[in-house]
C-alpha cells in the first residue's frame, strides 16, 4: 500500500481523497481526509523520496566537467590559433631530425615526445624479445638432444637426477668390462 500511496502523489492523486476512515491511535484521533494546513491555504507538502544523490552526481559531473574541459578547451584554442601547424622545410645538411618533428600539429608533436616512446626504442625492445625467445628455442632444442642422447646411451635416469650410487655403478661396469675382456666372447656359463 505503501508503493502505491507513493504513485498516487508521484501524480497528483489522493488515494484516499473520497474515503474518511479514522482510526485511534494512542488516545489520538486521525484522520485521512483532514489536512491539518494552519489557514494559510492549501499548501501541502508532497511526500517523496530524496533526490540529493542525483543532484550530487550532478554537481560532481559539472565541477569534473568544467575542470578537465575548460582548461583542455583553452589549450586547444591557443595552439590553434596562435600556433598553428607546422611548415614544411627542406632540412639542413647537419642537422638530423628527431622523430617527434615529423608531426604537423604541435599538440601531436607533444605527445609524442613527452608520452610516447621513441619508435627506435621499441624496435629495439621489440628485437630484444626475439631474441630472448630464440635463445629459448635454442635451449629446448639443446634439452631435447640432450634427453634423446640419454635414452640412446641408456647413461642415468635423467639429466637432472643424481643418485647415491653412481660411482659404484662406474665400478660394476669397468668391472665387467674388465672380465669381458679377459675372457673374450667364448664365455660358457
Amino acid at each position: 500500500m505503501v508503493s502505491w500511496s507513493g504513485l498516487g502523489r508521484s501524480f497528483g492523486i489522493n488515494l484516499f481523497k473520497n474515503k474518511s476512515i479514522p482510526f485511534k491511535g494512542q488516545n489520538v484521533n486521525f484522520s485521512t481526509s483532514k489536512i491539518f494546513n494552519g489557514d494559510h491555504g492549501h499548501k501541502v507538502m508532497a511526500l517523496q523520496p530524496s533526490r540529493w544523490q542525483w543532484h550530487k552526481f550532478k554537481d560532481m559531473l559539472h565541477y569534473y566537467a568544467m575542470i578537465g574541459l575548460i582548461p583542455v578547451t583553452a589549450i586547444i584554442f591557443y595552439t590553434n590559433v596562435f600556433i598553428g601547424p607546422a611548415q614544411l622545410e627542406p632540412i639542413p645538411k647537419d642537422y638530423t631530425p628527431k622523430y617527434w618533428e615529423y608531426h604537423r600539429h604541435p599538440i601531436t608533436r607533444f605527445i609524442a615526445r613527452y608520452i610516447h616512446n621513441d619508435p627506435q626504442q621499441d624496435y629495439e625492445k621489440f628485437m630484444h624479445f626475439i631474441d630472448e625467445e630464440h635463445q629459448k628455442i635454442k635451449l629446448r632444442a639443446l634439452e631435447k638432444e640432450i634427453i634423446k642422447k640419454m635414452s640412446e646411451r641408456q647413461d642415468y635416469q635423467a639429466y637432472y637426477y643424481r643418485p647415491m650410487v653412481n660411482k659404484y655403478l662406474r665400478i660394476n661396469k669397468q668391472v665387467g668390462d674388465e672380465i669381458y675382456n679377459r675372457l673374450g666372447d667364448d664365455v660358457k656359463d
